[in-house]
């Protein structure tokens, strides 16, 4: 009797916080609706009326998962209870409080009374325990740490760590009462860009794009070796693309893509790999680039569009490098084609809806529209074309499922932005972002080549565990002043450490990606993060190409002279896989990898170099093991290794 009426209570606090968060929510889409068209004048209360709500929905988020809960007597629910009800209302509460003297806090600035103090200090602990349910304890971690580092830094006996005495009015004024810093840094582009490019994504998925594209990807594998790996390529691309998560891709698209390569012979840690690569290259392609593509063009001034288009062929050549690394493996292994048929009809019948919209958002985001008007177009094109999917139009719980989908994930991603404004600023304000620049000049040899490797290896190092967009920000502020430095466009610095952030979600040991894929896959972590490596080595290569060859980051104004460099990356790519995984024409020996290890290396530094003999060099080292191994494969028995035997 007692566990039905705790049933009931909790089922009806589980309704009252979901019309809540609609209510909310539809209000409101519908205020940065008017905003985007532009009718809200005032930045300041624009901005603050932005978070408030943000903070509000993000509260109710949290308060709603807990009491969905299966487990109520966790022992963590009532503390982690305590902190959502907490969190929720200091941060409303101090977000409230701003947005009602906003004019004035933007005008007398840092001079602060007593109670905006207390206002700042209540929207920062609100915000910081959102944040730590919202996106765990890593992440919190790091922004309390920043935030620490502001108010006491000058305490550190260190010259290269110390910073100058600043008192709480000034370190307030940056982190959250000024109204253009801190918190309000990123809600701008939260606003302004992401707000509805996020809604329309998750509006495509809910009619329908995944069924779509892993159909599609199935009608890619059925004539290729190893043909089931496709949909995860295809589709997990496609899809991460849109929606620039890769943790939450693995999850949504590995439950159908992971258990079909398994099916198909892949085993079972080489499966969840696909599926983590997959959905990492799509946070690298255009349009959203892992949300971190609107960060880099506020950094750089830029309009988004121009630097969508920048990342283009560096985002197809991530791309081919994993489709040439799964074919070599598939081979190795004389793995089948992918036999399930592919539903056409379906195919047909929801295409348009995809293709249509996404058209209409790519050529109004060439015309230099904001990315906001041109998410708003897509989703009215998208609604009235899926009236047209016949028996494949979406019902409407599954509508409204896919908006409240979307609610949900703008929420906590715009919480994302919001809550680390104070990480960028305390870097900057400080200039702790500099002085490990000039760390890791004193540290590592006078070459540029082995400087690049080490801003490499900081950024895996930084990012290891942290959402893409905050990952790109703490290693671009850390690490792009040292690259400029060494002479890196401020355009290729910055994609530079942006791939080695998204990298950082498949390296060890912390490989957030890949440990989603392997309890997807029933595979050992430490198995699926090797095959991860393996795979993703063809496409470590791509960034240090656009340091050297700048033009390739030109699109759509690419010189004719890129083109050879384009060839020379993919006969690259190819060579490091043969040497990764054993196999051109037949399984080749020890010694044979070898020499494919070395020949991948003279094609790294032709690339790096431009260098016409190293060029030279490769391509004949290249063309005369192929014909060796030709010959040898003449001489010898046929021999093919199954996946079983690994």
């Amino acid at each position: 009797m007692l566990g039905s009426r705790s049933n009931n209570a909790r089922g009806q606090a589980y309704r009252v916080l979901s019309w809540t968060f609609w209510a909310v929510g539809a209000a409101l889409t519908a205020y940065v609706g008017i905003a985007v068209f532009g009718f809200i004048r005032s930045s300041s209360q624009h901005y603050s009326n932005f978070i408030l709500a943000i903070v509000f929905l993000a509260g109710v988020l949290a308060l709603r998962n807990l009491v969905d809960e299966r487990r109520p007597r966790y022992r963590l629910f009532h503390t982690r209870m305590a902190i959502a009800i907490a969190g929720t209302l200091l941060a409303t509460i101090g977000m409230a409080y701003i947005r009602w003297h906003a004019d004035r806090l933007e005008s007398t600035a840092p001079f602060f009374e007593p109670t905006d103090l207390y206002a700042g200090y209540a929207i920062l602990v609100g915000i910081v325990l959102l944040a730590y349910l919202h996106w765990g304890g890593l992440l919190t971690s790091v922004i309390v740490a920043a935030i620490l580092y502001f108010f006491f830094g000058h305490k550190i006996d260190s010259v290269l760590f110390t910073h100058p005495h600043y008192d709480s009015n000034f370190v307030l004024h940056y982190i959250g009462l000024g109204t253009t810093q801190g918190f309000f840094w990123l809600a701008q582009v939260a606003a302004d860009s992401i707000y509805f490019l996020i809604v329309y994504a998750a509006l495509l998925l809910g009619l329908g794009m995944l069924r779509m594209v892993l159909e599609v990807g199935k009608l890619s594998g059925r004539r290729i070796s190893g043909g089931a790996a496709f949909p995860a390529l295809v589709g997990s691309g496609i899809v991460a693309s849109v929606m620039g998560q890769a943790v939450a891709n693995v999850v949504m698209t590995g439950r159908f893509t992971i258990p079909m390569m398994k099916r198909h012979g892949f085993r079972a840690p080489m499966a969840g790999a696909i599926e983590s690569v997959a959905s990492t290259a799509g946070q690298i392609m255009p349009p959203i680039l892992g949300l971190a593509g609107f960060i880099i063009a506020a950094f750089l001034n830029r309009p988004y569009i121009e630097v969508a288009l920048s990342a283009l062929i560096p985002g197809l050549l991530f791309l081919s490098g994993t489709a040439i690394g799964v074919l070599v493996y598939a081979r190795r292994y004389a793995l089948p084609t992918l036999t399930e048929p592919a539903d056409m009809a379906l195919v047909f019948r929801m295409l348009p809806t995809f293709l249509i919209s996404f058209l209409v958002v790519l050529i109004l985001l060439l015309n230099y529209l904001s990315p906001a008007i041109a998410g708003v177009c897509g989703i009215v094109v998208a609604l009235i074309l899926c009236l047209f999917q016949g028996r494949y139009r979406p019902e409407r719980r599954e509508f409204l499922e896919s908006l409240e989908e979307g609610l949900a994930l703008v929420t906590v991603l715009s919480l994302l932005l919001i809550a680390i404004g104070p990480l960028g600023q305390a870097m900057l304000t400080t200039n702790l972002s500099g002085r490990l620049g000039s760390v890791l000049v004193a540290i590592l040899p006078d070459a540029p080549l082995v400087l690049l490797f080490g801003a490499m290896v900081v950024s895996l190092i930084l990012g290891m565990g942290l959402p893409t967009p905050v990952a790109y920000i703490v290693v671009a502020l850390a690490v792009v002043p040292f690259m400029q430095q060494l002479g890196v466009p401020p355009l290729q610095a910055h994609f530079f450490v942006f791939y080695f952030a998204v990298f950082s979600t498949l390296t060890p040991p912390v490989a957030v990606s890949v440990l989603a894929a392997a309890r997807l896959a029933d595979a050992g972590l430490f198995a699926t993060a090797l095959d991860a490596m393996k795979l993703a080595l063809t496409t470590f290569i791509v960034p240090f190409a656009f340091v050297y060859n700048p033009d390739i980051m030109t699109f759509p104004n690419t010189p004719w002279s890129v083109w050879p460099t384009v060839a020379e990356i993919l006969l690259l790519q190819w060579a490091i896989s043969v040497a990764a995984y054993g196999y051109l024409r037949r399984t080749l020996l020890a010694t044979e990898r070898w020499v494919f290890a070395l020949t991948s290396g003279i094609g790294f530094l032709a690339v790096i170099e431009d260098s016409v003999l190293f060029s030279l060099c490769f391509a004949g080292m290249f063309g005369a093991m192929w014909l060796w191994i030709g010959v040898r494969k003449s001489l010898l028995p046929t021999e093919h290794e199954t996946v079983s035997g690994k």
